[in-house]
């Protein structure tokens, strides 16, 4: 048995969402996570330690090759996430309000700054999780959490200001 063929229905669907994270679209996405899992099993190898890593390595090389081939960055919609169900009392308002703020803020950052924030904020990795993964030194992740997480503080700041005026 090889070590990819260990990964379970979560692991692929952490794999999907990461792909999305990354910008891709619904059918790329897919599409990330099919080449990355075939290029997994083909490679046949048994000494993984850590395929889920690997798949996740995968996908994130795919998109950026990808990326670098269309030369355009993608961004993902996210209109897929119309069928969730909210849990909790929130007027529909309020819903449809903060779901079109998240929209705008994930519209307005980089395919990086989505790649860092989905795996510390949604996939709950450390910086030194997400830097060994990513390649990226610890330090620079840590300034673009930061940077990043000031512009998203700042924007809902002039949000909230200017919806009280």
């Amino acid at each position: 048995m090889t070590a990819m063929q260990r990964l379970t229905d979560e692991d692929y669907q952490r794999a999907f969402r990461f792909a999305r994270s990354l910008g891709a679209d619904r059918d790329l996405a897919l599409d990330l996570v099919q080449t990355a899992v075939m290029k997994g099993l083909s490679a046949g190898r048994a000494d993984l330690e850590a395929p889920l890593a690997y798949l996740l390595t995968s996908v994130r090389h795919a998109f950026y090759s990808e990326l670098r081939r269309v030369r355009t960055a993608a961004w993902s919609s996210l209109d897929d996430l119309e069928g969730v169900i909210a849990t909790d009392l929130q007027p529909l308002e309020d819903l449809v309000v903060a779901r079109d703020e998240l929209r705008h803020a994930w519209a307005a950052l980089a395919p990086a700054e989505r790649e860092v924030l989905h795996l510390w904020a949604v996939e709950g990795y450390t910086v030194e999780e997400i830097s060994r993964h990513t390649g990226t030194p610890r330090g620079t992740l840590l300034a673009r959490l930061h940077r990043l997480r000031k512009r998203l503080a700042e924007g809902q700041a002039e949000r909230i200001s200017g919806a009280s005026q």
